[in-house]
């Protein structure tokens, strides 16, 4: 393997290093705007349906974005 495989390598990798990253705070905006939208009263079914996914998902994806903004982890 040649010092430009390994670069290429690297680089791809790399890539999806970002989009993983990319995509957490991604997830933790939309648990910020879960929460705002259930501060007015949405129902985590209401979300979950427009989602696509379970309401114990809805609670994990809220939860995460409090815990990232108080200065936890969010994962």
């Amino acid at each position: 393997m040649t010092d430009m495989d390994l670069a290429e390598i690297r680089e791809a990798n790399a890539k999806i290093e970002q989009a993983k990253e990319a995509e957490r705070l991604a997830r933790l905006d939309l648990g910020r705007v879960i929460a705002r939208v259930r501060a007015r009263g949405v129902k985590q079914s209401a979300i979950a349906k427009e989602l696509g996914i379970t309401r114990e998902q809805v609670r994990r994806l809220e939860d995460a974005a409090r815990k990232a903004d108080e200065g936890g982890d969010g994962q």
